[in-house]
């Protein structure tokens, strides 16, 4: 163990070596030692904790300094306070100022103050804010910085701002203004406005606002200031709607007031007690002259009347002041007045006394009555004039009283009728001139007079001395002054003569309605018994063609055939024109497509001048409209005319259609088609008489090219039924144009149908009954009909032709109309009305009149054709009423009878195409499925790809499979939705329209066609 140094000194000094070495004495050294040790510690710590207090006491009574320091900066501080809340703060003491207590206590009292003083203000605030709450004015302060202070809920409504004053409270005003600007009119005017008040921050009264519901506000700008200090801004806004529309009801009542004052036709002039003039209104400048200026102030009297008559007109008028009353306010008086030029004339005067404001002044309504006047002398001059002309005019002028008695007689009347006027007054004229039935025609006329009805009629009437004479009447009411029915007045007219040439005229009418008619029997006639032999002739002349011939019989038979069609084409001209001058004749109105007919016409004359060598052209303006509104036919009819015309008179050279634009309006386009020839043309004075019936230029054109002269006349009558107009050009060996200008309504691609379908005119086997009474005739029939291989049964009237349809094995009837005995007509009614048949009966008819042709339809007959028949149109018509119901020794599948009404198809056309073969059928109808399903998938790709080219291409591949199936009711459909999506300038939606319906039928179909092959 370690010594301490100071241990150590002691030991040595006092203690031995024996001391040292003693055990026992040696832990007493320890002790001591560790005592020293211990002491020696005890004091360092002494010593550290000495100077930590030291450091210590340093630091807090540097605290104390400074906090000491504050305490007088307090205290300060508190005085500079007391200073600005109390200016009485020198009353304390200078030892109350070094106490902090005292002082704490004072500015407590102070707070205390200040707060009651604070607490009243906060009331007045709130009494204020109430106040303005309950004002019926919008009311909105505002600090500088656009923060809303207050807003009141009547501000909030005139605005019509869906939050509450509280929510809007330290919101930006600005948001209110811009929000509601549109209530205002003139909303841009409105904020520019708004934001110039607040720049110019000054005082603005009164500004008038208008809504766009026609109210309006009053609005006020404050700006509020403490000590020339802005500190914020208050609007006020007030409705004034019913104040402002008051205001202006004023001001347009002042100004109606003044406007019907000047605008009167009476000169207006008010005057004081004293008779000086206040009021000049402008009638009175234009009727005296003087204009306002001249005469306010001015003596009325004075200024008006003439000078010699101003004593008595001086007296007049003080008598009038003092004694007028309301009884005499309306008198009116008719004095001589005088203008400023010194001209006297009359006027009418009424004076009106007034008062206002206690004092009494009158107004004068003055009008100048010369031209009145005048009027009045030139009408007592007139009536004068007229009573004489009355009294001796060549009219019958006669007036009764309400008791239809004669009250008064002109001589006219007198000689009328035979009687003396002293005969006629107090008579009754019905008693006198009315006999029969006319006497209750009479009745019904007074009592129209009684209801104030005037009217003009003929009677028949006996005179005096008891002949019959037609009188032509005008009866009219008579009134009083009072508008009191007073009687009537009839003017008489006697019309005999015209009556009786009325009378002839009619008769004459009559006579030409029955020789019209006559007329049309004659033709009728005629047709009958020309067509019947030329139908023979014609279809004896088709039969001998058909035969092996030699080349000179051909020839015979070929001259035979056109001279046959000369007499046809010579009885359909006279037809024609018949039928037009009876009105027959009338155009139909539908879509079609212009292009088309045209093509047709031309396609149909091309090989006849291509045979005589001609060049026959067509042109068309790209800007027509493809489809127009029309008689597609008789466009036709009249363009075959024409250019028939053109390729008969031209022997070399070339002819022209050209079709062009001339006007077009949003619903239609005026066209102007001409046809130009290089042919023998005409002279200038024959186009005038071209279109004449019956016309040609002079005998050698007619031997030479022949013709009726009826071609142009019909064609003329057809554009003239079209409003259109045609007319000539034409030079002698030069050439011919025909021009044709025509309205043509625009039509609608949708609505337009080619009739391109091709009729299946197979009949073989076909069972048809030929009602035929001439035995010519029914051989001409049954040679065609057998050489189609159909089943004929003759009849040779109505009576036989009932007998054999009780048993009904026929799918037709060929009806002539014409036969003796029972004629078709009636045979027809008896077939649908006794027989209850329906089955398909045709006329056959050599009258082709429209009312012969209405007489068949209204009798039951489905369809006609006109003698001569073409054999085509004759098998066409069969075939387009039997094929549909063919039956036959056939297997079952095959007999099916498809009505497309039923089932939506009709296999006819597949069935004979197999001639008999089922499997043929089958096989047909599964590609068809197979096709249709493929394409339909495929088509509707092409509709969401928006590819209309690619529909149209789809469709025109499966339209002929459509045609065969026969499903008839969506061909149309069909061909109008190829046509449309190839020009593709329709929307989608006129295609996916038609698309729709085409599938819509087509679905089911397909569904039915595999059940019936078992393939579902």
């Amino acid at each position: 163990m370690e010594i301490h140094k100071l241990l150590q000194r002691q030991i040595k000094k006092h203690l031995t070596v024996e001391q040292l070495n003693n055990q026992d004495f040696e832990a007493f050294i320890n002790s001591v030692n560790e005592s020293y040790y211990s002491f020696e510690r005890d004091k360092d710590l002494l010593e550290h904790a000495f100077t930590v207090s030291e450091e210590e006491y340093h630091q807090i009574n540097s605290d104390l300094k400074k906090e000491y320091a504050l305490k007088q900066k307090s205290i300060s501080n508190l005085y500079t306070s007391i200073e600005e809340l109390d200016s009485n703060y020198n009353v304390i003491g200078d030892n109350e100022k070094e106490d902090l207590l005292y002082v704490t206590n004072y500015i407590g009292k102070q707070i205390n103050e200040r707060k009651n003083i604070e607490k009243k203000l906060h009331q007045t605030v709130e009494l204020l804010k109430a106040l303005l709450e309950h004002l019926r004015s919008g009311i909105l302060v505002v600090d500088n910085y656009g923060k809303i202070l207050f807003i009141n809920q009547y501000f909030c409504e005139m605005r019509k701002i869906g939050l509450t004053p509280q929510k809007l409270v330290g919101s930006d005003h600005s948001r209110i203004f811009h929000e509601s600007k549109v209530l205002f009119k003139n909303q841009d005017q409105y904020l520019e406005r708004v934001d110039a008040i607040v720049k110019e921050n000054t005082l603005v009264i009164g500004e008038l606002l208008e809504t766009v519901d026609n109210c309006f506000f009053e609005r006020d700008y404050i700006p509020i200031f403490i000590e020339e200090e802005a500190i914020g801004h208050l609007w006020k806004f007030r409705d004034v709607t019913e104040k402002t529309q008051y205001q202006n009801l004023l001001k347009q009542s002042e100004e109606f007031n003044r406007i019907i004052m000047n605008s009167s036709f009476n000169a207006i002039i008010t005057v004081d007690a004293h008779g000086k003039i206040t009021f000049w209104n402008k009638q009175a400048e234009t009727i005296f002259g003087w204009n306002r200026e001249e005469v306010i102030g001015e003596t009325l009297i004075k200024k008006i009347i003439p000078s010699n008559d101003l004593g008595a007109y001086m007296k007049s008028m003080e008598h009038y002041v003092k004694t007028v009353t309301e009884d005499n306010l309306s008198a009116q008086l008719e004095i001589e007045t005088v203008n400023k030029f010194g001209v006297r004339f009359p006027v009418e005067l009424s004076v009106v006394p007034l008062e206002q404001n206690g004092e009494r002044f009158f107004c004068s309504f003055i009008r100048d009555i010369s031209e009145r006047k005048e009027n009045e002398t030139r009408l007592r001059f007139q009536e004068e004039k007229y009573r004489n002309i009355i009294a001796n005019m060549n009219l019958g002028l006669l007036e009764v009283d309400i008791n239809e008695t004669v009250q008064f007689a002109n001589n006219s009347f007198a000689s009328m009728s035979g009687y003396e006027i002293s005969e006629l007054i107090g008579k009754r004229p019905a008693d006198l001139f009315v006999f029969g039935e006319n006497i209750k025609a009479i009745e019904e006329k007074m009592a129209l007079r009684k209801k104030g009805l005037s009217d003009v009629y003929q009677i028949p009437i006996k005179n005096k001395r008891g002949e019959l004479r037609w009188w032509a009447i005008g009866g009219a009411p008579n009134y009083d002054d009072n508008g009191n029915l007073t009687g009537s007045i009839g003017i008489h007219l006697d019309i005999t003569a015209q009556k009786e040439l009325e009378l002839e005229l009619q008769s004459q009418k009559l006579k030409a309605l029955e020789a019209s008619k006559a007329k049309e029997v004659f033709l009728a006639n005629m047709s009958h018994e020309m067509r019947t032999p030329l139908n023979a002739i014609i279809g004896f002349i088709r039969e001998l063609n058909r035969e092996p011939l030699t080349e000179k019989q051909n020839s015979c038979v070929e001259n035979c055939k056109i001279a046959s069609k000369h007499l046809l084409d010579i009885i359909n001209n006279i037809l024609d024109i018949s039928k037009i001058e009876a009105g027959e004749i009338a155009l139909e109105n539908k879509d079609f497509i212009l292009k088309d007919s045209l093509d047709k016409v031309i396609r149909v004359m091309k090989p006849i001048a291509k045979q005589k060598g001609l060049r026959l052209s067509f042109f068309m303006d790209e800007k027509i409209q493809p489809v127009v509104i029309g008689d597609a036919l008789r466009v036709e009819q009249v363009l075959f005319n024409l250019i028939g015309n053109a390729l008969k008179f031209t022997q070399k050279g070339k002819i022209i259609l050209s079709c062009k634009l001339e006007e077009e309006t949003p619903s239609g386009q005026k066209l102007h088609l001409t046809i130009s020839d290089t042919g023998v043309g005409m002279d200038q004075a024959f186009t005038k008489k071209i279109f004449s019936k019956f016309t040609q230029e002079d005998r050698a054109v007619t031997r030479k090219f022949g013709g009726t002269g009826l071609g142009m006349a019909i064609t003329k009558e057809l554009v003239n039924l079209m409003n259109g107009e045609i007319d000539v050009e034409s030079t002698r060996d030069v050439g011919t144009t025909i021009h044709i200008r025509v309205l043509f309504p625009k039509g609608n691609i949708i609505n337009a149908v080619k009739e391109d379908r091709e009729i299946n005119v197979d009949i073989n086997g076909v069972r048809i009954l030929l009602v035929e009474d001439n035995p010519i005739n029914r051989l001409v029939a049954i040679n065609s009909l057998n050489y189609f291989n159909a089943v004929v049964t003759e009849a040779c009237d109505g009576n036989e032709a009932l007998e054999i349809l009780k048993n009904p094995e026929f799918d037709i009837v060929l009806m002539d109309v014409q036969m003796p005995g029972m004629d078709g007509i009636e045979a027809t009614k008896k077939i649908r009305n006794q027989l209850k048949l329906n089955i398909p009966i045709i006329a056959v008819t050599a009258n082709a009149f429209k009312s012969e042709i209405d007489k068949c339809k209204e009798a039951g007959m489905n369809d006609y054709v006109t003698k001569p028949f073409e054999e085509s149109v004759l098998i066409e018509t069969i075939a387009k009423y039997t094929l549909n119901n063919f039956s036959g020794e056939k297997s079952h599948f095959f007999n099916t009878v498809d009505h497309p009404s039923e089932k939506g198809y009709d296999l006819t056309n597949i069935k004979i195409l197999s001639r008999g073969n089922e499997d043929f059928v089958k096989k047909m109808i599964r590609i068809f499925i197979t096709q249709m399903t493929e394409t339909l998938q495929k088509i509707d790709m092409a509709f969401e790809a928006g590819n209309l080219p690619e529909v149209s291409r789809l469709i025109h591949k499966v339209k002929p499979s459509i045609e065969s199936v026969g499903i008839t009711a969506i061909i149309d459909d069909v061909k109008t939705l190829e046509l449309i999506a190839k020009e593709n300038n329709n929307t989608p939606l006129d295609c996916e329209h038609l698309y729709a319906n085409i599938k819509k039928h087509l679905l089911p179909i397909i569904k039915e066609l595999k059940q019936e092959l078992g393939m579902e």
